[in-house]
């Protein structure tokens, strides 16, 4: 009797131990929603100035898994400046639009290596604090290098180096000013 009483214990221990880690293991965010899969991110490049230059540059992650299977070149012209807008999907829907009404919880971050590449006038949420999902982008003389670019959920200080928060993607395109 009492070995059965045990089994019995232990069995519901090991339930209550699987159900917590299933329930755990659902990525929600603090409102208790299911977060995106981000298949895609196309960054869209438009000259100013009397630039005509006007392309996308899409990469491709179609299983939401962080590994990006497709991540183009961004080819672009040498002492040129660019309006830019980042679009995300979640497999075929775009999701800009709920992206920036959580503008306040979300962040967009630039980092450039080697291109001779400055990304500066970010757009803002809210609160007057940096969003970037809208861009300014300048380059200088013929160079190559790259261009990191994140999407941080809840990011904890969104003026510091390191802003915190949960990354969303992450993608590093490769670049080449020519």
């Amino acid at each position: 009797m009492f070995n059965t009483k045990l089994r019995l214990q232990n069995l519901l221990l090991l339930l209550a131990a699987s159900l917590t880690l299933f329930i755990a293991g659902c990525k929600k965010d603090d409102e208790g929603t299911e977060q995106e899969q981000i298949t895609k991110v196309i960054v869209h490049l438009t000259g100013t100035g009397g630039s005509t230059f006007n392309e996308e540059f899409e990469a491709e992650d179609p299983d939401g898994d962080g590994v990006w299977n497709t991540i183009p070149s961004l080819d672009i012209p040498a002492n040129t400046t660019f309006n830019v807008h980042i679009h995300v999907y979640d497999g075929d829907e775009e999701i800009d639009a709920e992206i920036e009404e959580e503008s306040n919880e979300h962040l967009f971050v630039y980092k450039v290596t080697g291109a001779n590449l400055s990304i500066g006038e970010l757009s803002t949420d809210g609160n007057g604090e940096p969003f970037g999902i809208d861009s300014k982008w300048t380059t200088g003389a013929a160079s190559t290098g790259s261009v990191q670019i994140q999407l941080i959920h809840e990011p904890t200080d969104k003026n510091a180096v390191d802003p915190g928060g949960e990354v969303d993607f992450d993608v590093t395109f490769p670049v080449k000013v020519q």
